[in-house]
């Protein structure tokens, strides 16, 4: 898939994406009753439903004319070419974190299914690493045979995170103003030196992710320098390096659950991985792969997580050791899905690939936001039959309630927040002089 301009912006773009997600999930609890014999199937369900869908286009309608009072800012980045199905993977990512935390206010934390599919959500705490996967690709695919200017580099990451980061610790700090002291509340500014107690902010746990994409930026010009000079083995002997302190780790104490899934000294191995799929993906050239590869590593996410949840996964396998490899295996498996994903010959009709890449631009706030979508799902559905199964109510509802009133959300943030900083994004990359030999 090669790079391509950032689509034009249409006016009816939002609007469908926005009625997609309203109708979608409109659908669902007007037409619930229907799908289960326990419930009493009277017209006055069908009925509410034709009065939603007009009201609820005036409604979206309304939303957009107010979206669009909104000062326009650049979208593209002034670093890499665009690249649509990357944008489809982050949405994906962010759907799979919604979904888990969905999932489990519905179904607890110890039970497993047998079924892959369920897995998928059961473990989707696992978009987490998607994400890590993908940032580590995105900017291994930035700094192949560049200088990364350290200064620029940071200035653009600061403003293109930051402000929806400092908008939820903004947040937490007004609602919570008597669980914090004015030391936590200096120190939550800082989240690079905060991974220990971002995920215990009340709605925003999520944001201990953000710790560790700031440390990843803080070392990655580094490492793209030492890359240039030594090759791709210096990041597998850094993986190398790190797999050796967890067996030490694990030897010592009998776990190394939490050094894996919480620090750097386990998931720096994906950002690594990441790097290394995009090396790879840019020497390439891009050149298009059979589907084939796609169907494999589909099926080799579904297996993978199938394996964590059998082995028993963060809740109940405390104790294994297979926590020293875990976080590299599913660092490949997902730089699998990526690779094959971006170089599939099958070319996506092109309003979808356009849909999905405008869900995949809002997947920061969604994925920051999402508590409060889940929050009110479950208040207010968290008893709605449909199939008469838990684990498959869960997942509808999260699907079409939940994941769209994240979407829903997850726009006034991105328009009138998160991409009204993108203009202060600098360019950080130069081409690397021919003069610099890589060591052999």
């Amino acid at each position: 898939m090669k790079a391509i301009p950032g689509y034009p912006a249409k006016k009816s773009d939002w609007f469908w994406c926005i009625m997609g997600c309203v109708w979608g999930a409109g659908l669902l609890v007007h037409v619930a009753p229907f799908l289960h014999w326990s419930h009493a199937r009277t017209p006055a369900a069908l009925i509410h439903w034709i009065v939603y869908l007009p009201l609820s286009a005036v409604a979206v309608l309304a939303f957009r004319a107010l979206l669009a009072l909104a000062p326009e800012a650049p979208n593209e980045s002034k670093n890499v070419g665009y690249i649509s199905r990357l944008d489809h993977l982050r949405f994906f990512a962010a759907i799979l974190v919604v979904m888990f935390h969905f999932y489990h206010g519905l179904v607890p934390l110890e039970d497993s299914s047998q079924n892959p599919l369920l897995t998928l959500f059961g473990e989707g705490s696992s978009g987490v690493d998607l994400f890590f996967v993908l940032s580590g690709f995105i900017f291994g695919l930035i700094g192949q045979g560049k200088i990364i200017h350290y200064g620029n580099f940071m200035l653009s990451r600061l403003v293109r995170v930051y402000p929806l980061y400092l908008l939820g610790i903004v947040i937490v700090m007004a609602a919570n103003r008597g669980r914090f002291t004015p030391l936590d509340f200096g120190l939550l500014f800082l989240p690079v030196l905060n991974l220990d107690y971002l995920p215990t902010l009340p709605g925003f746990g999520q944001l201990w992710t953000i710790g560790l994409e700031f440390q990843f930026y803080l070392i990655f010009p580094f490492l793209m320098a030492f890359v240039a000079r030594h090759g791709a083995r210096y990041l597998v002997g850094l993986m190398v390096l790190g797999l050796a302190v967890r067996g030490f780790y694990f030897s010592d104490v009998g776990t190394v659950r939490d050094i894996s899934q919480w620090s750097m000294l386990g998931r720096f191995d994906q950002f690594a991985i990441g790097i290394l799929a995009a090396t790879w993906y840019f020497r390439r050239g891009q050149r298009q792969t059979s589907p084939v590869h796609l169907g494999l590593a589909i099926m080799a996410v579904l297996a993978g997580l199938q394996w964590l949840a059998v082995w028993g996964g963060y809740q109940r396998g405390e104790k294994s050791s297979l926590w020293i490899i875990w976080d590299t295996v599913e660092g490949v498996m997902w730089a699998y899905l990526v690779v094959s994903y971006l170089t599939c010959r099958v070319e996506l009709p092109r309003w979808w690939d356009q849909l999905l890449s405008r869900l995949g631009q809002l997947s920061f706030s969604i994925y920051v936001f999402h508590s409060y979508a889940m929050y009110w799902a479950l208040k207010h559905f968290a008893s709605t039959v449909i199939t008469g199964s838990r684990e498959w109510d869960a997942v509808l509802l999260g699907l079409f309630i939940c994941v769209p009133l994240a979407v829903l959300i997850a726009l006034p943030s991105y328009h009138l927040i998160e991409k009204q900083f993108f203009v202060f994004r600098r360019k950080y990359v130069e081409p690397l002089p021919s003069s610099v030999s890589r060591e052999k």
